[in-house]
């Protein structure tokens, strides 16, 4: 019977050695949890890192629609002054150089946040007065 059992552990032996890899892939685990028997913290951990993450993403897309608002109203707001001008040019007979027209899109493309300012400097450029809302 021992020599049974003895041949039993050497072939148990020659097992093992050849697959070590699965004894440790199996045991570090184990090892780990025992460890740190804290699994009630871990979970909290995670959701709060789930909830952080929402709130990233969250602002990320409301950074991004109040992005893409200001871009529509600087659209409109370009729109609306280059119809004034130039509904104003056709009043007094003239037509909107290039240049002027260049120096004007400029002036929107700068002062994107500010639309009185670029009533000002539109007045400069053009020569006349324009009224907004």
């Amino acid at each position: 019977m021992w020599l049974a059992f003895k041949v039993w552990l050497k072939k148990t032996w020659a097992w093992c050695k050849k697959n070590w890899q699965l004894f440790i892939g199996a045991a570090v685990p184990l090892i780990l949890m025992l460890v740190f028997r804290k699994g009630d913290d871990l979970k909290k951990v995670l959701e709060r890192v789930n909830e952080d993450y929402q709130k990233e993403i969250e602002s990320i897309e409301a950074a991004h629609e109040k992005e893409i608002a200001t871009r529509d109203e600087a659209i409109t707001i370009f729109f609306e002054t280059m119809e004034d001008v130039e509904a104003e040019y056709v009043r007094r007979n003239k037509e909107l150089d290039g240049a002027e027209r260049e120096k004007i899109q400029e002036l929107l493309d700068n002062n994107v946040e500010d639309p009185e300012e670029i009533t000002r400097k539109i007045a400069l450029i053009t020569g006349f007065e324009i009224y907004t809302d």
